[in-house]
């Protein structure tokens, strides 16, 4: 059930471009700027999840994931320290 609003401000220009994009689509102007901002929120936030690495760096990134970490004195010290944040699962 769709119980929230959006509103927004437009110029006239941008309103109608869009009104005449949401009818070649055959879509009301809400479904249509609907659909378009869900769509770009999608991509957007996709590639915030998603890294693509070229041949040399995503050989690089194995290689290191293979490797055994080395744990140093300072690595020690901080993995001792309390955590100053917890995680909210």
């Amino acid at each position: 059930m769709k119980d929230d609003r959006l509103q927004l401000r437009i110029d006239p220009a941008a309103k109608q471009r869009l009104e005449r994009a949401a009818e070649a689509a055959h879509q009301s102007v809400s479904a249509f700027v609907l659909q378009s901002a869900e769509l770009h929120a999608e991509q957007i936030l996709a590639d915030r999840l998603v890294i693509t690495l070229g041949t040399p760096a995503a050989e690089a990134f194995a290689t290191a994931l293979q490797r055994p970490a080395e744990v140093n004195e300072r690595l020690a010290a901080a993995l001792a320290r309390p955590a100053g944040f917890s995680w909210l699962d």
